[in-house]
């Protein structure tokens, strides 16, 4: 792709209000960054959805983004559909739009899909979670042949193979070395990170935690993330008595947890699901090692260990907690591989 006199226009459900908020999609803000900065001359626009609930346009790191305040509101959405495809037009029509790239299978693939066939425009659907499996008639309507799919991992291909028989390139996510602090002295035995909800699965981890404690009484365990499942979560380590254990954090910014992640030994992550987990990639490069099931980009590496039973996991932190080993970075996924298998996209 030309640098110059090219304008990619990005749809997604929904985007950060400001450069200062670092937690909504952190993947996809990474992604963005470098991407811009690859391509400095190239016109980027993102039209977010339905969040942040503004009605007046910003700029994000020199990307011009134009929310559409649909708030999450059914009633609203068509209204937010139809706003969607009109603005669509405009800004083509202003500065003609070279390529399409939505994110999720949903409301922008079903918008972005129709556009780009109607003005003859490349399009490519980036699935990012749960939309692999979901049951939505928006499969339907996304057809193959004139829109390119991509996937995060080989189980998230899999998925969505299965489930709506519709294949997909597989470009994994990657990280930017750049952002992470150096390593440091274990100081948090268990490290969680994640939204608290039910497919994250912190009943199982709390748990765990629970049962670590009589061989390891002074075990340090800390949980980053907000949720519905918070008063559940709070409730069971008051039954459990950890409250001297367990330290719920909440919401924090990307480099705090960065930070968090430099000082901690494991990274158990109980979810029963993952299109590919950030926070895989984030945890290996921090030095940690990681308990988990086989979810996502999960990989058979020494510092990954995957189970299938929550016993496995036990055992697995037992081993690690009774264990000295050394501390050491490893990259799973590059950032430039991310950008140049999508740039090979962008210039097909």
């Amino acid at each position: 792709m030309k640098d110059s006199n090219q304008h990619i226009v990005f749809l997604t459900p929904g985007f950060p209000s400001s450069e200062a908020d670092s937690t909504t999609i952190p993947a996809l803000q990474v992604f963005l960054k470098r991407i811009k900065k690859v391509l400095p001359l190239t016109k980027m626009t993102l039209i977010t959805f339905q969040f942040p609930f503004i009605t007046h346009n910003y700029i994000w790191n020199d990307i011009h983004v134009i929310p559409l305040n649909g708030k999450n509101k059914r009633y609203k959405k068509i209204w937010t559909w139809a706003k969607a495809y009109k603005l669509l037009k405009k800004v083509h029509k202003e500065n003609p739009i070279t390529f399409l790239h939505s994110f999720w299978i949903g409301e922008c693939s079903l918008i972005g899909n129709f556009f780009a066939f109607k003005k003859n425009i490349p399009h490519l659907v980036t699935v990012m979670g749960q939309d692999a499996y979901s049951n939505t008639w928006f499969h339907k309507l996304l057809n193959n042949k004139h829109t390119t799919i991509v996937t995060l991992s080989e189980k998230h291909h899999e998925t969505l193979l299965k489930h709506h028989s519709l294949s997909s390139k597989i470009i994994p996510w990657g990280i930017e070395i750049s952002n992470f602090p150096n390593l440091q002295q274990n100081t948090i035995d268990i490290l969680g990170v994640g939204s608290l909800n039910k497919i994250k699965n912190y009943t199982l981890f709390i748990q765990l935690i629970a049962k670590l404690v009589p061989s390891f009484p002074n075990l340090k365990v800390e949980l980053i993330g907000d949720g519905i499942e918070k008063p559940s979560i709070e409730f069971l380590i008051r039954t459990y008595h950890l409250q001297n254990h367990v330290q719920l954090l909440g919401k924090l910014s990307r480099d705090i947890v960065l930070q968090k992640m430099a000082q901690s030994r494991i990274l158990l992550h109980t979810s029963s699901y993952e299109s590919f987990g950030f926070v895989f990639i984030e945890a290996l490069y921090s030095g940690m090692h990681i308990v988990s099931f086989p979810v996502g980009c999960s990989q058979k590496i020494p510092q990954w260990n995957i189970h299938h039973t929550s016993q496995e996991m036990l055992n697995t932190c037992h081993y690690l907690l009774s264990s000295s080993i050394t501390k050491k970075r490893f990259l799973l996924s590059s950032m430039n591989n991310t950008i140049n298998s999508y740039l090979k996209i962008y210039n097909a």
